[in-house]
C-alpha cells in the first residue's frame, strides 16, 4: 500500500548529478588554468564543462520518477521527453540491482516496457523506488 503521508513521491538521481558536477567542475577548472599557457582560447572545454555543470544541476532538482496516486512519471534526462503511465496501465514491476522495468498495457493491444536505470539513484532510494513501485502496482490490480 502506498505511504498514505506522503502519496507524491519523487526520487532523484543523485548519482548522476554528483558525476556530472564533479566532472564539469574539474573540467572547467583544467581549463580556465590552461587559457593562460594556451595559445588558442580552449573554447570547446569549457562550453562541455558548463554542459556538464547544466545537466549536474537538472539532476540535483529534477526527479527521474515521481510517483502520484494516478501516475507514474519518469524523465530521465534533459532532451528525453516525459513518459507518464497512468497507474491502471501497469501490468507488472521487475527488479534487478541495474534496472526496474515496468510493463504496461498499451492502448491498442499488446504490452510496452519501461526501464528505469537504478544505479543512479541513491543506494536507499533504489530499495525505496521499487517497493514503492510494486506497492503501487499490487494495489491497482487488486
Amino acid at each position: 500500500m502506498p505511504d498514505q503521508e506522503n502519496p507524491d513521491q519523487a526520487f532523484y538521481a543523485k548519482i548522476s548529478s554528483l558525476i556530472a558536477l564533479c566532472g564539469g567542475g574539474g573540467l572547467l577548472l583544467a581549463s580556465l588554468l590552461a587559457i593562460p599557457s594556451s595559445p588558442i582560447f580552449p573554447g570547446a572545454p569549457i562550453l562541455i564543462a558548463c554542459a556538464l555543470i547544466v545537466a549536474g544541476l537538472w539532476f540535483q532538482f529534477n526527479p527521474i520518477v515521481r510517483l502520484t496516486d494516478e501516475h507514474v512519471s519518469v524523465k530521465l534526462a534533459i532532451i528525453r521527453p516525459r513518459s507518464t503511465l497512468a497507474l491502471d496501465q501497469l501490468a507488472r514491476v521487475e527488479a534487478t540491482p541495474r534496472e526496474c522495468v515496468l510493463y504496461y498495457r498499451k492502448d491498442g493491444s499488446g504490452e510496452g516496457k519501461l526501464k528505469i536505470p537504478l544505479k543512479s539513484l541513491a543506494k536507499e532510494d533504489r530499495e525505496r523506488c521499487t517497493l514503492a513501485l510494486r506497492q503501487r502496482v499490487r494495489t491497482e490490480a487488486a
